[in-house]
């Protein structure tokens, strides 16, 4: 059996949100498809080095969120990247918070049809 190691709950978000991720200077990197107080996971071909920290934006279109993180990869796909959050200042932390409660509510209401 294999043990559940995540100290946090994700939310997976659908294909329709207008949420991603870029890099500092606005490239877009892909879309944000796991979001979780721990990290992220953004569908991106690009290449991480594991242990090393990048700087990174998570824009939420619907909720006008553009708030810059520090994460380290710590899941490499050829289609995605898993990123656990290298520290979160309260700022990005509630930003973070503010996406997570509407896709976990949208998923509860889908859930309760």
């Amino acid at each position: 059996m294999i043990q559940e190691r995540r100290k946090f709950e994700r939310i997976q978000l659908p294909l329709g949100a207008r949420a991603y991720v870029t890099t500092p200077d606005g490239k877009k990197l892909g879309s944000l498809t796991v979001l979780g107080r721990g990290g992220f996971q953004v569908d991106t071909k690009q290449k991480f080095n594991p242990g090393e920290a990048y700087n990174f934006v998570i824009v939420d279109e619907s909720e006008g969120i553009k708030r810059g993180v520090w994460a380290l990869p710590r899941m490499v796909t050829p289609e995605a990247v898993g990123l656990e959050f290298e520290s979160l200042e309260a700022d990005a932390a509630v930003e973070v918070g503010v996406i997570i409660g509407k896709y976990y509510s949208a998923a509860q209401e889908a859930q309760d049809k």
